[in-house]
C-alpha cells in the first residue's frame, strides 16, 4: 500500500517570519553549556566579522520546532520512527536577522528491509534570510510501517 501524499504537502508550508534575538541564542548556548563568545558576545562576534552573534549550528533544529512538517497523516494503525536527518549549513544564523522556514516532503519511497516493506518519507526544511539566501537545509527522513510488521 502506497501511502497517499497531499499534494499541498509536497508544495510546503511556510513558518514565519522568525526573529532571532541574542537571547534566544544565549539561552539555547547556554543549555547546551557552550559558552562559545560569538554565541553570547556582541563584541567578540562583531571583531570575528558578523553583525551580531551567531547561533550554535543546532539552533536550526529550535527554530524549525520539535513537530516533522509538514505533516503527514497516517492510516489507521500505521506506526512510524523518526530515520535520521542531515544538516547543511551554507551561512550562519544571525541576532537580529529575519528567517522564513519552507517545510516540504520532499520524496516518499518503499523499501524492503529485513522485516518487510515500509514506506520512508523524506522532509526538506529551508531556512532563508530576509533576503532569499539560504542559510541551512534540513532533511529528516521517517520511517513508516504497518501494523502487521514489527518496526
Amino acid at each position: 500500500m502506497m501511502l497517499e501524499i497531499d499534494p499541498q504537502a509536497k508544495q510546503g508550508v511556510q513558518l514565519g517570519p522568525v526573529t532571532v534575538t541574542a537571547a534566544d541564542i544565549q539561552a539555547f548556548a547556554e543549555a547546551l553549556d557552550d559558552l562559545n563568545p560569538l554565541y553570547i558576545d556582541a563584541a567578540a562576534a562583531r571583531a570575528a566579522g558578523y553583525p551580531d552573534v551567531i547561533a550554535p549550528p543546532l539552533f536550526c533544529m529550535r527554530m524549525r520546532g520539535g513537530n516533522l512538517l509538514p505533516e503527514v497523516p497516517l492510516p489507521a494503525g500505521f506506526m512510524s520512527l523518526h530515520a535520521g536527518q542531515e544538516l547543511e549549513f551554507h551561512a550562519e544564523i544571525v541576532a537580529g536577522q529575519t528567517y522564513t522556514i519552507t517545510a516540504r516532503v520532499a520524496d516518499v519511497y518503499e523499501k524492503t528491509g529485513r522485516s518487510g516493506p515500509m514506506h520512508i518519507i523524506v522532509r526538506e526544511s529551508t531556512i532563508t534570510d530576509r533576503e532569499g539566501r539560504t542559510s541551512v537545509t534540513i532533511r529528516e527522513r521517517q520511517i513508516v510501517r504497518s501494523p502487521e510488521k514489527k518496526i
